[in-house]
């Protein structure tokens, strides 16, 4: 089986409260997150649910589906990923 390379956002939060685990790894696009003593390993933690969660759809067969909501396209086996733009965004409090 073919890997793609897709990037992917992650989105690190530190929740003090949380003596186990504070930090909060998030990846948007999949609409996953785990957990972590440290953000590395938070970051390390999100890829593995990512990729758990990668291969329950698969086996349930609704990988192509799943996909296409996190706004992948898949035609034909061909995968057309959307393209991330990260710019600033200015707002006033």
């Amino acid at each position: 089986m073919k890997p793609y390379n897709y990037p992917v956002t992650i989105k690190i939060l530190y929740e003090k409260e949380a003596k186990e685990a504070p930090y909060i790894a998030y990846i948007p696009e999949f609409d996953v997150s785990s957990c972590g003593k440290t953000e590395i390993e938070a970051i390390k933690n999100v890829n593995q649910t990512l990729e758990i969660t990668i291969e329950e759809v698969k086996r349930k067969g609704n990988l192509e589906e799943f996909l296409q909501e996190s706004g992948i396209s898949v035609k034909k086996s061909l995968f057309s990923f959307p393209k991330i733009i990260i710019q600033p965004f200015s707002f006033y409090l």
